[in-house]
């Protein structure tokens, strides 16, 4: 039962040995919109809260990655929701103010595109209620709770974030990101090269 019972650590899911009371204990989620979607993940697997940077663009790309940026060293691919949960053509197209949640995907860093952050609450679980059916997509909607952050009414979908991948995708993208560090890698070398020859001038 996620999140009940486990503590997330950087993205990913461990059992928590601590919790052995057979009552579940309160858990903590932000809440953020996707494509109309009041949506949720706990606090806990988000690393960092990012503005959108500027975005590398590689054509090899697929359609969910929208694009790539670097972060302490690390290539970071950018994920769109709205086309994992197939919710494609129902947003707002990313633009400057697009926040961007940094987590973990098989131990390195991926960043999941929102349309707005409305911030975080505190769920009980006797709040929660069987997930929406249309986004069951790889077990990823894990249970729903009553919406009181985006003033909306009605529910938010709790996610898990190692679901929001089958294991097919997740070799695809790590196959993407090794591409992606390699052109990139050959575009920097050209610019020390070009820095270098410059300053020998």
């Amino acid at each position: 039962m996620f999140p009940v019972g486990f503590q997330t650590i950087d993205g990913r899911m461990s059992p928590n040995p601590a919790q052995t009371s057979s009552t579940p204990s309160p858990f903590r989620c932000v809440v953020f919109s996707v494509a109309g979607r009041a949506l949720a993940l706990p606090v806990g697997s988000v690393r960092r809260f990012l503005p959108l940077p500027r975005l590398d663009r590689l054509p090899t790309a697929p359609l969910p990655v929208e694009g790539v940026f670097r972060y302490q060293g690390e290539v970071v691919p950018v994920l769109r929701l709205d086309v994992l949960l197939d919710l494609a053509g129902e947003g707002a197209e990313p633009n400057l103010y697009s926040p961007l949640f940094l987590v973990t995907w098989q131990g390195r860093p991926a960043a999941l595109l929102a349309d707005r952050v409305h911030g975080d609450t505190v769920v009980d679980p006797a709040e929660r209620t069987p997930s929406d059916p249309a986004l069951t997509f790889n077990g990823c909607a894990v249970g729903a709770f009553p919406d009181r952050v985006t003033g909306r009414g009605g529910t938010v979908t709790l996610l898990d974030p190692d679901r929001l991948l089958s294991e097919a995708e997740g070799r695809l993208l790590d196959a993407f990101r090794a591409v992606a560090e390699r052109r990139l890698a050959q575009w920097r070398h050209s610019q020390d090269a070009a820095s270098s020859a410059d300053g020998a001038a």
